[in-house]
């Protein structure tokens, strides 16, 4: 357990200075959508229609319409297509299954965060910093060897093992009550789960795993830049705030956006053209980043754990309330603050998760030319992580001064009229603005929750319970880059994606009033 540290003027300092380093790193997930393109073109065959690819001088075969197949050329594969229409059909399934990594890792890192939360309020936010820095780090070495088949068993192996555990889990959880002797398959059906999963695994790794083609790549950024990353993300994100809450006992909702607001900040520093992940990956490529990135988060993440502690003997002056994560759970004050904060990561993950590409396909349509455009996406994603990281502050700041109930009905009614007006906007400046609202209203979220949850349920479990809170985040991650996919596949847009979560936003304005009188009530 990490030795609590007696309160002076500069320790709580060093603490804020540890906090700031490791969130900076953890926030580059929000930086994740510039992937998108290198991955596509590294993992995917290039796409060209039939009357394209003869232009060019390819040999083709005929293509039946809507029939596509997959050709050797002198400078790679080439993917044919018979329309341009399937074209952008299949270039949009593809970007899909590559966004599925980003939804992944949101999931992994709250669900991480309910064991991580707990560990950290029983040994101090040190440890679970530290494991955090080797999860995320190991994640993206890994990817970086997206190429080499043995990576690719490495991968299988894990996602393998990890189906098996979750099933003999569930298994347990079902059979628990049951005499082994009355029913023998609690005693033998772990063996037949262990068969079938063994079974299955060489199975799929006879047909698919090895090959260096699309689906191994996919599966080795799903679960190394997916599960792993988001693990460690999940493992040192609440370390910093639980800590921070402790230090800063009257300031809960500033100390809590200052703690992230180096998240919000990492995708901008992340992004940069010349000394960031853009520019790095458009000189050296996609693969040697992602080593060096992880790396650098290895270090710089262990560096920040190292500056985390508690402070000495403050369990016990931290709130009126102090409620452990099993009561937590059972009071109808949780559910709503879960709803709520459902609906504000849900409208933030959906925009960040295709926001470059969105922004590109909207200043096309409005007629700059494509080749004009390409740095406009990138843009937009630092415009949103710097407001990301000010509105973190911001509202951190405001809901001290104001409340947390007039600071979320400000907050959710604001972010659903931006997703109204988001769809139809196609000027540069325009686009740049509401990406500023988006992030803005979306780093809120991440003050005003962790103060909240510490408001009406204690500060001293504030790891525990905020961790459960937070597996809202990890569902609002998959809905929402599945719902931009959809709503994309289906229309055409990405518009119809925004109005249900401006929806959501305005039930959870409404929400926001009753969740202080459910609190007083329990």
């Amino acid at each position: 357990m990490d030795a609590p540290a007696t309160p002076s003027p500069w320790t709580r300092y060093t603490v804020l200075i540890g906090a700031l380093t490791v969130q900076l790193i953890l926030g580059t997930l929000y930086g994740y959508s510039i992937f998108w393109r290198p991955l596509e073109q590294e993992i995917f065959p290039d796409i060209k229609t039939v009357a394209e690819a003869r232009v060019e001088g390819i040999q083709t075969r005929s293509v039946r319409p809507g029939f596509p197949e997959t050709i050797d050329t002198d400078t790679g594969p080439v993917f044919l297509v018979a329309t341009a229409a399937e074209k952008e059909r299949r270039g949009a399934e593809q970007q899909g299954y590559l966004r599925y990594a980003f939804s992944i890792a949101i999931l992994a890192f709250a669900i991480t965060m309910v064991i991580a939360g707990r560990i950290q309020d029983v040994t101090g936010p040190r440890l679970p910093a530290l494991i955090g820095a080797v999860l995320m780090g190991l994640g993206f070495i890994l990817a970086g060897f997206m190429q080499n088949s043995v990576v690719f068993y490495l991968a299988h192996s894990a996602l393998m093992g990890t189906l098996a555990v979750v099933l003999l889990l569930l298994f347990h959880a079902l059979s628990a009550q049951a005499d082994p002797d009355d029913y023998p398959i609690v005693k033998w059906g772990p063996h037949g789960i262990m068969t079938m999963v063994i079974v299955l695994g060489v199975g799929l790794s006879n047909r698919y795993v090895g090959e260096a083609g699309p689906v191994d790549r996919l599966m080795v950024l799903w679960g190394t830049i997916g599960v792993l990353a988001g693990a460690g993300i999940g493992f040192a994100y609440v370390c910093p705030i639980a800590a921070l809450v402790k230090w800063f006992p009257d300031q809960k909702g500033l100390v809590s956006g200052v703690a992230v607001a180096g998240f919000g900040l990492g995708a901008y520093v992340f992004k940069g053209e010349t000394f960031g992940a853009r520019g790095f990956i458009e000189a050296y490529g996609i693969p040697r980043f992602f080593i060096v990135h992880g790396f650098i988060s290895m270090a710089a993440v262990s560096i920040g754990a190292l500056l985390l502690r508690n402070p000495a003997g403050t369990p016990k002056q931290l709130s009126r309330v102090e409620t452990n994560w099993q009561d937590t759970l059972k009071q109808p004050a949780f559910y709503v603050i879960w709803l709520m904060f459902f609906s504000g990561a849900m409208a933030g993950l959906m925009v960040i998760g295709i926001l470059a590409p969105f922004v590109l396909e909207q200043v096309v349509k409005g007629g700059m030319d494509a080749s004009a455009a390409g740095a406009i996406g990138a843009t937009a994603v630092g415009v949103l992580a710097i407001f990301n990281a000010l509105g973190r502050v911001i509202w951190g700041l405001l809901s001290d001064r104001i409340g947390r109930t007039i600071a979320f009905m400000a907050m959710f009614a604001a972010q659903a009229i931006v997703l109204v007006v988001l769809g139809e906007l196609e000027g540069e400046m325009g686009l740049y603005v509401a990406a500023g609202v988006v992030g803005f209203n979306f780093g809120g979220n991440f003050a005003l929750f962790p103060s909240a949850t510490a408001d009406l349920f204690g500060a001293q479990n504030l790891g525990a319970n905020y961790g459960w809170v937070f597996t809202s985040y990890g569902i609002a991650g998959v809905v929402g880059v599945a719902a931009g996919n959809l709503a994309k596949e289906q229309t055409g847009e990405y518009v119809y994606a925004f109005w249900m979560a401006a929806l959501l936003c305005l039930v959870s304005a409404g929400l926001s009033l009753v969740l202080k009188p459910l609190s007083a009530r329990h």
